[in-house]
């Protein structure tokens, strides 16, 4: 039933393992329990993007462009669709387009990998590949930009901003590219030890500096122009007597809001911190390895255990939690209107009151949701394992 688990990676071998069982233990989650509908989600239309990721990693999300959603499949194919009736405008298939396949190490049928992204900026949108390709797209026709190749496994998406597009790889190596060329400006390496969690936080860039989450646990902000550290704060300090207990990746994109960074780490602590000198603010014990969401005055985490959570950004303070899907495997949350969605692996959106944390809507989309949505207006887009790409409203 659980098709993809959350896997740990030693970074100098191919060997996966399963954080905290093996992959043939039962592994124990709660069923869905009955509530009362106060909203009824439905899908409005529905489109496919090639063979989507399969049972990889690759956390691919679509991003809305103007009246373009935009998606890929980790093969290489690149598409984009009309918001409004998921009609295609364009396909790309991107081993072509970069002439892959003509010679060389690379086969005709290797894939491309792309496991970063996607994400926009003023029309054009970028990507990145466990092959270390970085690649800009054209968003009105798809045609490409430029690409390079930047030696490190790309599993988050770029960040772009100050003249530069931004990837940090699962070497804990940081690559600084022009925005309008792709030739390398900088590079900046952090520290990855032996055993860690398979990602990597996904850089963000703001006030002139690039704010990046280690492997070691920490948040470090260089300057974007060049690359120079300004300043680094610890989130999770290592513990305990094996190396999974030790395990304190910093995975979840930093949040930036009014002069006050949140992140939080794996085995570590929900953090608010003051951009200008990377002192702590407050501290609070949580354990997650998903994306924070900073909406309507408060802070939403899934933590590790697949609880959901809303706190206090102002001092970190839980005002709710719910417990009622833990185990399922939980994507990130994300606001749509006045309520906080979350996928599960099997197969369900649940809908979540935002002042109180109650379900209050379920939608069945029949494939595992291993990235959170992304939402647009009165429309939340959907990409699930199998390349299906849902719009969904209320």
């Amino acid at each position: 039933m659980r098709k993809f688990l959350k896997q740990l990676a030693l970074a100098s071998s191919a060997i996966m393992l399963v954080s905290a069982c093996s992959s043939t233990d039962e592994i124990p989650f709660k069923e869905l329990q009955e509530f009362n509908a106060e909203i009824k989600p439905d899908v409005v239309w529905k489109a496919s993007i090639g063979d989507g990721v399969e049972n990889y990693y690759s956390h691919l999300n679509p991003v809305v462009v103007g009246d373009y959603l935009i998606a890929a499949d980790r093969v290489g194919v690149v598409a984009a669709y009309q918001r409004s009736n998921g009609k295609q405008v364009w396909r790309k298939e991107l081993r072509e387009e970069l002439n892959f396949g003509t010679g060389g190490w690379w086969s005709q049928g290797e894939p491309m990998r792309i496991a970063g992204g996607l994400i926009a900026e003023r029309g054009v949108v970028y990507l990145g590949s466990e092959n270390g390709d970085v690649v800009a797209l054209d968003v009105a026709d798809g045609n490409v930009k430029w690409h390079s190749q930047v030696g490190i496994e790309i599993l988050a998406d770029p960040a772009v901003g100050s003249g530069v597009v931004v990837v940090k790889g699962s070497s804990g190596d940081v690559v600084a590219l022009n925005l309008e060329t792709g030739a390398e400006q900088w590079r900046y390496s952090t520290e990855s030890p032996a055993l860690t969690l398979r990602g990597t936080a996904a850089p963000i860039i703001a006030q002139g500096g690039v704010f990046i989450g280690t492997a070691t646990g920490k948040v470090i902000v260089v300057i974007a122009e060049n690359g120079q550290p300004a300043w680094e704060t610890r989130l999770a300090v290592p513990s305990g007597s094996t190396e999974l207990q030790r395990i304190v990746d910093v995975d979840s994109k930093p949040v930036l809001f009014g002069g006050v960074l949140y992140n939080v780490a794996y085995n570590g602590s929900l953090v608010a911190v003051d951009v200008r000198n990377g002192n702590t603010i407050w501290k609070r014990e949580y354990s997650s390895f998903q994306n924070i969401t900073l909406a309507e005055g408060r802070l939403f985490l899934t933590d590790a255990s697949d609880t959901v959570s809303a706190l206090n950004p102002n001092g970190g303070i839980e005002m709710w939690s719910n417990t009622d899907y833990n185990g399922r495997l939980l994507t990130a949350p994300v606001q749509f209107g006045n309520y906080i969605v979350v996928g599960d692996s099997m197969g369900y959106l649940h809908f979540l009151d935002i002042l109180t944390g109650r379900t209050v809507g379920r939608l069945d989309v029949g494939e595992e949701v291993y990235t959170a949505p992304v939402v647009d207006g009165d429309t939340l887009y959907l990409q699930t394992r199998d390349g299906s790409l849902l719009a969904v409203r209320i």
